[in-house]
């Protein structure tokens, strides 16, 4: 849409994504995010291949709901391109570990079927979903292994809460295990 402009043009939105560790992988075209002037919205594009399939926009106030699906795709957030995968809940958790691995939002805390095809091409991944959804992710790595080497990350305090070094020495230590 034409409400879609430059992250730039609005303060609160780079900071936001300084702030959950997303602004590398926008700077350095890794990941295509906007700002929703009409929304005060935070877009993260979401795309097939080149094609944009979709959106999710992270509200900059208290506007509910605080993520936003601009769309019906059912196809995962995903940045970086290296052959590890990291399976997140959200876009800007995924930016946050694009220096380690390729983040994969499931843009919740629900694995579909489009999610797995997506997650195949991957030599190998790591679900990483926050502290509360432990159990939704011991299911997930489970569901996952028959398609593709999984393993568990648990985390304590979620991958875009934490400060850079201490996010990628832990994304480190659990992929070179």
């Amino acid at each position: 849409p034409d409400t879609f402009v430059s992250v730039s043009r609005r303060v609160e939105a780079e900071s936001y994504l300084r702030k959950v560790g997303a602004y590398d992988a926008y700077l350095s075209g890794v990941a295509d995010i906007r700002y929703d002037v009409r929304m005060n919205r935070v877009v993260f594009l979401i795309k097939d291949g080149r094609k944009v399939v979709d959106a999710a926009g992270r509200a900059l106030n208290d506007r509910t709901p605080k993520w936003y699906r601009y769309a019906s795709s059912k196809h995962p957030f995903v940045c970086g391109g290296v052959s590890t995968a990291i399976l997140v809940e959200d876009c800007a958790s995924a930016c946050a570990c694009h220096e380690v691995g390729s983040g994969v939002a499931l843009l919740g805390t629900n694995l579909l079927t489009e999610h797995i095809e997506v997650l195949k091409q991957y030599d190998r991944v790591f679900v990483a979903l926050d502290k509360d959804a432990t159990d939704k992710a011991i299911t997930m790595v489970r569901k996952l292994h028959s398609h593709v080497p999984t393993r568990l990350m648990v985390l304590h305090t979620d991958l875009k809460n934490m400060e850079k070094d201490e996010r990628n020495d832990f994304l480190r230590s659990h992929i070179n295990r």
